[in-house]
């Protein structure tokens, strides 16, 4: 274990801060973040060169129901963007925001960062192993999907509402990171080409939950309805990068059941070290809360707190913090 690594793993007692060591830290962390751009086992700025992803001339079959963003395309919206204040002192990315009564948006408004003990250990885990991209499914206006790429990861990123996702488009153009995200429209259920609603929450704009009872044929041109995707229907498109290992993002207000539910064969196909699930709202479904848990510990998951401190399985519905990290790997290897 590296110095680097040893500041950043949570289970460990640390000596008291001085400006030495703590700026000693700091830069034996930055070393190591730089070092990710050269520490790939597969060139991330390559997989994307002929802008297949991105193009109505991509070489992936695929279903019409998927909305690929296409992230070359100029974006004449006018959003609020702004530069997140940086973690670990060393990472910072752009964010574009809603308005001043959004949840999530209010962070960045005050130079916070959303969730940011979850980024803290997102980061962690990529810097201790620098193969893994990111799925982001529910990435919102980005706060997952953006400090990923700014730390050279690949990412794809499933987000449904358009007014989150032409925000997350326009920071990654800002960035200039199109060659390391790809960004997909959809909502992730257990059958492709549905429309559904979405909720409105005027408090949290780009926290809607699909209406799963709510089918409709009304237009896609409604921001709050949206087309629906399985997640199996992403395999073409992974298979297109040849990467294989990734960090797996769940939040989508409830519906994370279906994401494994329709996934079995991503979830065949790929190394899924880590899961981080949302489980707020799954805890108030038992049925739903407990198909997951069984799916993920036959896969040989485990449950934890912040991939260090295993949870009590018993207490799934009643007692488990708001996100839950399920590790696959020998925790002592992330902690």
């Amino acid at each position: 274990m590296n110095f680097a690594q040893y500041w950043l793993t949570p289970s460990l007692p640390k000596p008291t801060k001085s400006y030495f060591s703590y700026a000693l830290c700091v830069g034996i962390i930055i070393l190591s973040v730089s070092s990710l751009k050269y520490g790939f086992g597969y060139n991330v700025l390559d997989f994307n060169q002929d802008k297949s992803y991105n193009s109505s001339k991509s070489e992936i079959v695929m279903h019409s129901s998927l909305n690929i963003i296409n992230l070359d395309e100029p974006i004449t919206e006018n959003f609020t963007c702004l530069k997140t204040t940086k973690i670990f002192q060393v990472i910072r990315t752009t964010i574009c925001l809603h308005h001043v009564t959004d949840y999530i948006s209010s962070y960045y408004r005050r130079n916070s960062i959303f969730e940011q003990e979850a980024v803290h250990v997102l980061f962690r885990i990529f810097l201790k192993y620098p193969h893994l991209g990111l799925i982001d499914i529910g990435a919102n206006i980005g706060a997952y999907t953006m400090f990923a790429a700014a730390m050279n990861r690949f990412v794809v990123a499933i987000e449904c509402f358009r007014p989150n996702y032409m925000r997350l488009a326009k920071a990654i153009q800002i960035e200039q990171f199109q060659k390391n995200v790809i960004l997909i429209g959809n909502a992730l259920y257990s059958q492709l080409g549905v429309n559904l609603h979405l909720s409105n929450d005027p408090g949290n704009i780009g926290g809607q939950a699909t209406d799963n009872s709510r089918l409709t044929n009304q237009s896609s041109d409604n921001p709050y309805v949206v087309k629906t995707m399985r997640f199996d229907d992403l395999l073409p498109i992974i298979k297109k990068t040849k990467m294989r290992s990734f960090l797996l993002k769940a939040d989508i207000e409830g519906s994370e059941y279906h994401i494994f539910e329709s996934g079995r064969q991503v979830l065949d196909y790929l190394d899924i070290p880590v899961i981080l699930v949302e489980w707020v709202w799954l805890s108030k479904n038992k049925e739903r809360a407990t198909n997951i848990v069984n799916l993920l510990v036959n896969r040989q998951y485990i449950a934890t707190l912040d991939t260090c401190i295993p949870l009590n399985m018993t207490e799934f519905t009643n007692n488990w913090p708001m996100n839950v990290y399920w590790i696959k790997i020998n925790s002592s290897e992330i902690c």
